[in-house]
């Protein structure tokens, strides 16, 4: 029996009915991957995995670099590419139903959730970086 989901395996994930989302963003010269899971609460297995896919390197003038076509030339991971198939198709259920306003305020939800998240990580950092010029006094 062949395996539903070949490339998220090979990637170590086993799980697939715990996936809850994914993003996918660039970070300088790589793609990076997060699939995000369904956890109750205070389980302690991870809510999330990253996988960084680095982009080829390529002896480009830096000018050119910065340009649009210089992105469109640049070609992603055919292992990232396969693994988002997967995703897709594992988080898209057989008959998508109109979008109702459940799913917009669980968006809104998470948004909100992510924004808390990501206020908290900046104040810790500052309040860290904070302490270190202090002790440089």
């Amino acid at each position: 029996m062949t395996a539903p989901y070949p490339t998220l395996e090979q990637m170590g994930i086993t799980s697939f009915d715990s996936i809850s989302r994914y993003r996918l963003r660039r970070e300088a010269r790589a793609d990076v991957l997060k699939v995000y899971y369904h956890r109750p609460s205070g389980s302690f297995l991870s809510r999330s995995k990253k996988f960084t896919f680095a982009r080829p390197r390529a002896n480009v003038p830096v000018e050119f670099q910065k340009t649009d076509a210089w992105h469109q030339l640049e070609d992603t991971s055919p292992i990232l590419r396969q693994a988002l198939v997967e995703l897709h198709a594992l988080l898209q259920p057989a008959e998508a139903p109109a979008e109702d306003n459940t799913s917009v305020q669980a968006t809104k939800q998470q948004l909100l959730a992510d924004l808390e998240h990501m206020e908290r990580v900046m104040k810790d950092k500052l309040d860290e970086l904070r302490r270190q010029i202090d002790a440089l006094k």
